[in-house]
């Protein structure tokens, strides 16, 4: 007697004398279908890690000791700025703000923290372009009351293969790259932000190194002055109120020298930790702070103001992240589509070999069809263009006031500079009449001394003026008098 399991196979009755043969077949059918299990999963879980955990363990001892490692002859430092720099001499003879400014890049923690999160940033493109994997089902079960000669095992083999429609991958690509070219604009921020420090300090460390200079001079003068009422008072021709008066002067004169000096060491060391190195780590080396003494022409106030609205770093990254929330927004209206997932499977039933082909998890849009993110995406652009042009006001902001800061500046440098030559011509003056005997040397030394307080003046007046030409700069993010040293490509090795 002849009788059909579920259409799928011939089976012989249980009278038949052939009921040993067909349940060995169904056996070694089992036997295979699970080898063939083992092997796919084994396979499978075997090229699911082809990286391994690379362990990096922080050491804050470690750390300080590569701080006080940190030096101006360092060969890593000199491997650095010949690899991405190769026509800039090194070590230079004097350190100026370009040479200064590379050696920032290299060393400063700053900078750092900016690559590393450039380098977060790139790794999330490689997550955005990512597929979804499919994922693999194993199933099995016995039948306890399996009829005779008929296999008491199911197996299940089921693959669901995910499918992402309307664009959603695209849309999360162009998300992510425009976050990494905000990422790369926010370095660019940081560089700049860093060569601005160094050119504040620089201009600084000028200031009070020649102010120094210069009020020891009037020290040495007010001394000198002391010493004449000194021998006035003995003749009676000066009261001693005056020389009291003129005693003090020296005093407060040599202790605006002192603390001018005290001022340039402290100016030094914020130097050398915007550098990222010790206090003492450019000691000896020899600064060129030239560049401060020379005049620069007056900027194009229209140029200033393009530059700042077009071409500052944090512009650019604010308009860089709108765009992302533009993706973000065109991601989440994709939602609104379900993926599809194809699930081909293959089934031992009992002994009976079943193909399947499924079309499940298909998400229905019954309670919600993606409102809320989508709000919040909406909200998130609307946020992302505010910003947008609150930078763009402050960059607006930021021009106009460097100008009319530079204006007022030069307008007071001008002044001390026809000060300046006023008293020049009262020196030489007083000279020719101590020379002709029509004078005496107090005379000469107050003359001298009314120069010096001018000289003073125009130093300050100076000093205002290379401190609006830095907010010009810093409004732009852009260098007046230099060219732009571009940052590295890839963060340093160290």
């Amino acid at each position: 007697m002849i009788r059909r399991d579920q259409g799928a196979r011939i089976l012989p009755s249980p009278s038949q004398s052939f009921e040993p043969r067909q349940s060995a077949r169904g056996t070694a059918t089992k036997r295979q279908l699970g080898k063939a299990a083992v092997a796919l999963l084994c396979l499978l879980l075997s090229s699911c890690a082809h990286q391994r955990y690379d362990p990096r363990p922080v050491s804050l001892d470690g750390i300080a000791s590569q701080i006080e490692a940190h030096s101006l002859d360092s060969p890593e430092l000199r491997a650095f700025v010949q690899a991405h720099y190769p026509d800039k001499a090194w070590p230079p003879a004097q350190w100026d703000l370009d040479a200064l400014t590379l050696v920032a890049f290299f060393y400063n923690p700053d900078l750092q923290a900016a690559r590393a999160r450039l380098a977060s940033a790139d790794a999330a493109q490689i997550t955005a372009a990512q597929r979804p994997n499919p994922v693999l089902g194993l199933s099995s079960q016995r039948t306890l009351n399996q009829m005779a000669g008929i296999s008491p095992w199911t197996l299940g083999l089921l693959l669901d293969i995910p499918i992402e429609t309307a664009g959603k991958r695209g849309y999360r690509m162009g998300e992510a790259a425009q976050l990494a070219q905000s990422a790369q604009l926010q370095l660019a921020g940081a560089a700049w932000d860093v060569r601005s420090q160094l050119r504040t300090q620089l201009l600084a460390l000028w200031s009070l190194s020649g102010k120094a200079q210069l009020v020891r001079r009037q020290a040495e003068l007010e001394q000198t002055l002391s010493t004449m009422l000194e021998k006035r008072l003995a003749e009676g021709y000066a009261s001693a109120w005056e020389l009291n008066q003129q005693r003090l002067a020296a005093l407060q004169s040599t202790r605006d020298a002192l603390a001018a000096e005290r001022d340039a060491l402290a100016a030094r060391v914020k130097l050398a930790a915007i550098l990222g190195l010790k206090a003492d780590a450019f000691a000896h080396a020899q600064l060129d702070l030239a560049a401060f003494d020379r005049q620069t022409p007056e900027p194009p106030a229209q140029a200033i103001r393009r530059q700042a609205l077009l071409g500052r770093a944090d512009v650019r990254s604010g308009l860089a992240q709108y765009e992302a929330s533009q993706a973000a927004l065109q991601r989440e209206v994709a939602k609104q589509y379900p993926d599809l997932h194809l699930g081909p499977a293959y089934t031992f039933d009992q002994g009976a070999d079943k193909l399947g082909f499924d079309l499940s998890n298909i998400e229905l849009p019954i309670f919600n069809r993606n409102e809320g993110p989508i709000a919040e995406a909406r909200a998130r652009r609307q946020e992302a263009e505010a910003k947008v042009r609150q930078l763009e006001a402050k960059a607006f902001f930021d021009a106009d006031s460097a100008l009319v800061a530079y204006h007022g500046a030069h307008a007071i440098f001008q002044q001390a500079a026809t000060q300046l030559a006023v008293q020049r011509r009262q020196l030489g003056v007083a000279g020719r009449a101590l020379e002709l005997g029509a004078d005496d040397r107090m005379a000469l030394v107050l003359a001298e001394k009314a120069e010096l307080a001018a000289r003073l003046a125009q130093f300050d007046a100076t000093f205002q003026v290379q401190q609006a030409l830095g907010q010009i700069e810093d409004a732009m993010q852009l260098p007046l008098t230099s060219t732009m040293i571009p940052l590295p490509p890839n963060p340093p090795a160290k």
